[in-house]
């Protein structure tokens, strides 16, 4: 009767380590199991072990100004729901969510995003909306290209036709950004509207 069992290996205990272990050899019987994908046979009957690639690392960003306390639309958690759902959706690795809550997005100088700028040990930032980033072009301009600067790309989780919103998409695809240039594929994503494409217009060759 031909068995089932997998054929043993016998493996040694390095040399000068059998006294101290007080062993010559082992034997370990091979099983099958789920991780077999991971292993690949060398030419010369070596092992070498496949680690799956790194997921990009993200963080979030959430911000509500005290004039949107209390509404649903801005709610932080709802903020957070979206940001882990797109982090999800792209598999990324999501570690960390700053929040400014009661704090404009006039200006940059708040706490939550100063942090966040002070760290930039990650690959992605995600905001629900860009205008939780920054409600100006010259500073969406001003932080674009300094996540660019550390290899951090920033990508909202709720897209929109806002200038502000097209603006930093226009941004990045002039650039060949590889993560937007992969989500360009998206139908929802490639269509751009004549007016709203004026309007972008005018928001990139705006000084203000």
């Amino acid at each position: 009767m031909v068995s089932d069992q997998k054929p043993q290996r016998i493996v040694k205990a390095p040399a000068g380590t059998e006294k101290e272990w007080g062993l010559i050899e082992m034997t370990v019987t091979g099983f099958e199991t789920e991780l077999r994908t991971t292993v690949e046979k060398g030419g010369n009957g070596s092992s070498s072990y496949l680690h799956p690639p790194r997921r990009m690392r993200a963080v979030g960003y959430v911000r509500q100004g005290f004039d949107e306390m209390g509404k649903k639309g801005t709610s932080p958690e709802g903020q957070k729901a979206k940001i882990a759902g797109c982090a999800d959706a792209h598999e990324w690795h999501l570690v960390h969510a700053y929040e400014d809550i009661g704090w404009s997005g006039e200006d940059l100088d708040r706490p939550g995003l100063l942090a966040l700028l002070s760290s930039l040990d990650f690959e992605i930032l995600i905001v629900d909306r860009t205008d939780r980033l920054t409600c100006k072009k010259k500073d969406l301009d001003f932080l674009l290209a300094l996540l660019e600067k550390h290899g951090v790309t920033c990508m909202p989780a709720t897209w929109s036709w806002e200038p502000t919103a097209q603006y930093m998409r226009w941004w990045y695809r002039l650039r060949g950004s590889p993560v937007y240039a992969s989500l360009d594929s998206s139908p929802a994503m490639s269509e751009t509207s004549p007016a709203m494409g004026r309007q972008v217009a005018g928001v990139a060759g705006s000084s203000n």
